[in-house]
C-alpha cells in the first residue's frame, strides 16, 4: 500500500500554463460560464460527471452556468457573448499504469484560449466526492483558490468589419418612402424573434439598382444607426432577390429573401448545426391600408376612435396610435368642439385594436353611452361607419359612409376580420362598424391595397371583429358593463348619426 501512496505522489503535476495576473484577469472578465458536454472518442458521453462536477464547481464560485438550451439565457448573455467564458473539459488515460489525464482549457468569445490547466494522477483516489475523477479535482484547484469577482474591464472587446455607414434616420427613410414609387421590398421592417434572431428595425430603400437594408433599431451593440445590414439584388423570379446579409458579428453572408406577401419579408439562414432556417420581417411602414396620413399641422397622423365607457375609455386600431409621444382625441357636438389629452391603457398589436384613456381634468365625463357591442355579424347586414378621414383634405367635420358585409373573414380567409363595402379612406382607421341598429360589431381598420395585388381593386374593405376588441377590454382592472343594445335601434339612419357622432372622435398622434 505505501508504495502504491507513493507513486499516486510521484504522478501529481499541475498546471500547463501559470495561473498568473492574467489568467485572473481573462476569468474576471467573464459573467457567465458555458461548460461542453464532455464527449469520448467512442461518443460516449461523460461516463464519469465531469461536465456537472465543472458546472456546480462554478456556480459556488459564483459564475452564472449557462444552460444548454440557449433559449433559456438572459438577454444579456444572448448580445454579449465576450461575457461567456467557454470551458472544455478533457479526461483521457495517463499513458502509464493506474493513471489518467484530466482538466480544462477556457476560450473567450474570439476563440483564444486564455487559461488551460491539466492533471496525471493515479486511480488512486479515483473520485473526489464520487463527483468526478482526481485528476479533474486536482486541475480545477488553482480556479477553486483564487477570488474571482466579475470585473467588466477585463472583458475583452471584438473588433467586427467594418460595414457601410449611411446618414439616412428613420424619418427620411419615411419621406423617401411616402414621396416616391416602390418596389415591393421596400418599406420599414421589424424582425420576428424566431430561432435566436436579435432584433432588427431595418429601412429598405433603393440605391441604384439594388436596395439597401439600413439598420434604425438594433439590441446587438456592435450595430449602429445608418449601417447598412443588407444588400438586395432582383433576380430572375418575382418577389426573390438575392441578398448579401451581414451577420451579428458583421461578417458578410449570401444567402436569398423573398417577399411572402406585401407585409412579409422572409430571409434564409444556416444556424451553427448547418440547418437551414427562415426568419421573418413584418413591414411596419408604409402600412398596407395606407391609413397614417401626415399632417400639414405638427400632428404626425390621425385616425379615429369612439367612447367605450362614460369615464373616457375610448377604442381605436393599434396602429393608429403606434409610436405615439403624445395622442389628443378630439370631440365635436351641438355645443362646441374639444381637445382631451390622452394615455395608452392597452394595446393589442397582432389583433390592431387599443383603448385609450381621456387623462384630462377639464373632461367631465359622459352621461352615459348609446350603443352597445355586439359579437354577431351576418353576410349581407346592413351596417355603416362614422369617422374622420383625410380630415386634413377633407375638413375636421365627421363622414358617414355605409355598405354591407360582404364575408366574415378577411384576406386568406382571416376570421378576425369582416370583409366591407362601406368605402374606407386613411383616417377612418379606428372607427366604429354599427350594424342597421346601431350597435358595434366591429372597428374598421383596412383596406385592400391594389399595388400589392397587382390589379386595380374597389372598395374591399375590412374592420376587425368586435370579439378582439371585447377580449381586451375585459383585460382592465375592474372594468365596466359594455351593453348588447342600442338606444337608437329603431330610428331611421339619419337619426341614429345624430345620436352617435357625438361618441366618435378624431385621433390625432404627434
Amino acid at each position: 500500500m505505501k508504495s502504491k501512496i507513493y507513486f499516486s505522489a510521484l504522478m501529481m503535476m499541475f498546471s500547463l500554463t501559470s495561473f498568473g495576473q492574467k489568467g485572473i484577469e481573462a476569468i474576471n472578465g467573464f459573467k457567465y460560464a458555458y461548460v461542453n458536454m464532455l464527449t469520448y472518442e467512442n461518443n460516449r458521453y461523460d461516463i464519469f460527471g465531469i461536465t456537472n462536477f465543472l458546472r456546480n464547481e462554478l456556480t459556488k464560485k459564483g459564475f452564472i452556468v449557462l444552460d444548454y438550451n440557449r433559449n433559456t439565457w438572459s438577454q444579456e448573455a444572448k448580445l454579449n457573448p465576450c461575457l461567456i467564458g467557454t470551458w472544455i473539459p478533457s479526461h483521457s488515460g495517463g499513458g502509464i499504469p493506474n493513471s489518467a489525464n484530466g482538466g480544462f482549457i477556457i476560450k473567450n468569445c474570439k476563440g483564444e484560449i486564455v487559461y488551460e490547466n491539466s492533471t496525471l494522477a493515479s486511480h488512486f483516489g479515483y473520485y473526489y466526492d464520487k463527483n468526478a475523477p482526481y485528476a479533474v479535482e486536482k486541475a480545477f484547484k488553482p480556479i477553486r483558490d483564487f477570488d474571482y469577482k466579475f470585473t467588466e474591464s477585463f472583458t475583452p472587446k471584438i473588433d467586427y468589419p467594418e460595414v457601410e455607414t449611411t446618414e439616412e434616420t428613420e424619418e427620411s427613410i419615411k419621406k423617401y418612402l411616402t414621396s416616391n414609387k416602390l418596389d415591393p421590398i421596400e418599406g420599414i421592417y421589424k424582425s420576428y424573434k424566431s430561432n435566436g434572431l436579435s432584433y432588427y428595425k431595418i429601412g429598405i430603400i433603393k440605391a441604384n439598382d439594388k436596395y439597401k437594408a439600413i439598420i434604425i433599431e438594433c439590441d446587438l451593440p456592435q450595430w449602429k444607426r445608418g449601417e447598412v445590414k443588407a444588400i438586395f439584388e432582383h433576380s430572375s423570379m418575382k418577389g426573390l432577390y438575392s441578398t448579401e446579409w451581414y451577420r451579428g458579428d458583421k461578417k458578410s453572408y449570401e444567402t436569398f429573401a423573398n417577399m411572402d406577401n406585401e407585409a412579409i419579408l422572409t430571409i434564409e439562414f444556416e444556424n451553427k448545426n448547418g440547418e437551414k432556417t427562415q426568419d421573418k420581417f413584418i413591414k411596419m411602414f408604409p402600412p398596407a391600408t395606407g391609413d397614417i396620413t401626415y399632417k400639414k399641422d405638427n400632428s404626425k397622423a390621425s385616425g379615429s376612435g369612439f367612447f367605450l365607457s362614460s369615464t373616457g375609455v375610448v377604442a381605436t386600431n393599434a396602429h393608429v396610435i403606434a409610436n405615439a409621444s403624445k395622442i389628443e382625441i378630439v370631440i365635436s357636438n351641438e355645443i362646441g368642439t374639444f381637445t382631451y389629452k390622452t394615455k395608452i391603457l392597452l394595446s393589442d398589436n397582432k389583433n390592431d385594436v387599443a383603448l385609450l384613456q381621456i387623462d384630462d381634468s377639464t373632461f367631465k365625463g359622459l352621461s352615459s353611452i348609446p350603443y352597445g357591442l355586439s359579437e354577431k355579424g351576418e353576410v349581407g347586414e346592413k351596417v355603416f361607419t362614422i369617422g374622420y378621414p383625410l380630415n386634413d383634405v377633407m375638413g375636421t367635420n365627421y363622414k358617414l359612409t355605409d355598405g354591407i358585409i360582404s364575408s366574415k373573414s378577411g384576406i386568406e380567409d382571416d376570421v378576425r376580420y369582416y370583409q366591407i363595402s362601406v368605402p374606407l379612406q386613411p383616417g377612418n382607421s379606428g372607427g366604429p362598424l354599427f350594424n342597421k341598429d346601431g350597435i358595434v360589431i366591429g372597428i374598421t381598420s383596412s383596406k385592400l391595397n391594389s399595388k400589392a395585388v397587382g390589379t386595380d381593386i374597389q372598395n374591399v374593405n375590412y374592420a376587425i371583429k368586435a370579439s378582439y376588441l371585447l377580449n381586451l377590454y375585459n383585460m382592465l382592472p375592474n372594468p365596466s358593463k359594455i351593453e348588447t343594445t342600442s338606444q337608437v335601434a329603431n330610428k331611421q339612419l339619419q337619426d341614429q348619426v345624430k345620436v352617435l357622432k357625438n361618441y366618435v372622435c378624431l385621433i390625432k398622434v404627434y
